[in-house]
């Protein structure tokens, strides 16, 4: 599903899909989180409520 970002004339963004419109008149950088989630979902994510793990660094 491609997610586009659109520049509206009052300086905000727009985040569509072909499924109809998931953002107006947004920040630039809430349209690219909102990318990143919208394609995460596609692509099998789903929401649990928890933070992310972080990766141990590597012990030398």
């Amino acid at each position: 599903m491609p997610v586009k970002i659109a520049k509206l004339n009052g300086g905000g963004y727009r985040v569509s899909t072909p499924h109809g419109v998931k953002a107006r008149n947004t920040s630039l950088d809430k349209a690219k989180h909102l990318r990143n989630l919208l394609n995460a979902v596609e692509h099998g994510w789903k929401p649990s409520g928890k933070k992310g793990k972080k990766l141990a660094k590597p012990r030398y």
